[in-house]
């Protein structure tokens, strides 16, 4: 058997996990049902399309990510394909509430 450690984030974290010898990237993200995440070996990204052609290497740590909600264009609560967090697109600064603002120099005082 192959050793490596796993890391899914975010998920479970890290941990040991037994691999067959020969045992390919593709293999790995079907047994561990690692689908729809990006696959890092050792600190280099492997494209899925090399997945079927990548073997498991003894003591690889393989980090298994995923986006976490609201990250992914077209996220957001708000709609228009950005983030609530995201900011301004008007190119005024945004004053994040009552009094943050200065007065404007039509305002009445």
């Amino acid at each position: 058997m192959t050793n490596i450690t796993l890391i899914i984030i975010p998920g479970s974290g890290a941990r040991q996990v037994s691999v067959q010898p020969g045992s390919t990237i593709a293999d790995l993200v079907s047994n561990e049902n690692l689908h729809g995440r990006d696959i890092i070996v050792d600190g280099a990204g492997v494209p899925a399309t090399l997945w079927a052609s990548t073997q498991v290497t003894s003591n690889a740590e393989i980090f298994a990510t995923g986006s976490v909600k609201g990250n992914a264009k077209g996220g957001g609560s708000k709609g228009g394909g950005r983030p609530a967090n995201a900011p301004s697109g008007t190119g005024r600064p945004s004053g994040g509430g009552r009094g943050n603002n200065p007065p404007s120099s039509g305002s009445k005082k």
